[in-house]
């Protein structure tokens, strides 16, 4: 029994040092910037991961492993302008010129065909966008509490924005420039997205966090809850919620993230 497990706990890891070997570290240019891209090689189906505001591709990294083995599948991580190591064009910054640069970047990669999309909070902004403008491509989606426009209204946007200190906007500014831009016009986007209604055909898997987001107020968490169980009970969706696991669900509860992006995945594969 111990020289099975000892085999299996091998193979694992054989297979995961063979895709860390063809691991692709680049930089596209996108017109006056580049984009910094992490790609896994494997087979079929794409699965293209969109992060959280402010986050880049590394705030994934803990469960890369585990779903490459589970899918086998190429795994493309990516840091959207002005954070980790992309660079921002602050002269046409803006949300829909973002998404024409993840098209065109993924163009250059080659991966301008099929593909299936994992996303985090208002990673689900640019998610429902980039579907919208590529039905055909798009197979399948897990969204992680995501940004709905049930929730992130234009009114929502405008207050949460009025309450960032002039300290904290500098901080940001410096640090996470990507992240201030578009903080800067979320109310914007909110009004551009509030019009956009995810393509019902996509397969989607919800998952929601247990513990509330601090982004939302005492008085919103059951207007936080309801906007994604509502989302998640639409035709060809599929509502979870993660049970003891903060925003970032897959820190404190990384099975269930790794299970339903698997499962989804070998559904419509």
């Amino acid at each position: 029994m111990v020289k099975v497990f000892n085999l299996s706990l091998l193979l694992v890891l054989l297979t995961w040092s063979n895709a860390q070997s063809q691991t692709t570290d680049t930089l596209i240019n996108v017109g006056n910037h580049d984009l910094h891209f992490k790609i896994i090689k494997g087979k079929g189906t794409p699965i293209l991961f969109e992060s959280g505001n402010g986050d880049d591709g590394s705030v994934w990294d803990d469960i890369l492993k585990p779903i490459h083995q589970l899918t086998g599948a190429t795994l493309i991580t990516y840091d959207r302008a002005g954070l980790g190591e992309s660079e921002i064009d602050t002269t046409s910054i803006s949300f829909k010129q973002e998404i024409k640069d993840l098209e065109y970047a993924l163009k250059e990669l080659g991966f301008d065909k099929d593909l299936f999309i994992v996303s985090h909070s208002f990673g689900g902004f640019y998610s429902t966008l980039f579907a919208n403008q590529n039905k055909d491509k798009i197979k399948g989606s897990v969204y992680i509490d995501v940004a709905l426009p049930c929730f992130f209204t234009k009114q929502w946007s405008q207050d949460f924005t009025k309450n960032i200190s002039k300290e904290d906007w500098e901080l940001i500014k410096t640090h996470k420039t990507g992240l201030y831009y578009v903080l800067k016009n979320l109310a914007e986007i909110s009004i551009y997205v509030g019009n956009e209604t995810l393509y019902t055909k996509i397969p989607v898997t919800l998952i929601a966090s247990e513990k509330i987001p601090a982004m939302v107020k005492q008085d919103e968490v059951d207007k936080w809850k309801e906007c994604l169980k509502s989302f998640g009970s639409l035709p060809n969706h599929k509502y979870v919620l993660a049970n003891g696991a903060g925003h970032k669900v897959w820190v404190d509860n990384p099975e269930i993230v790794i299970n339903e992006v698997a499962a989804l995945y070998k559904r419509i594969n």
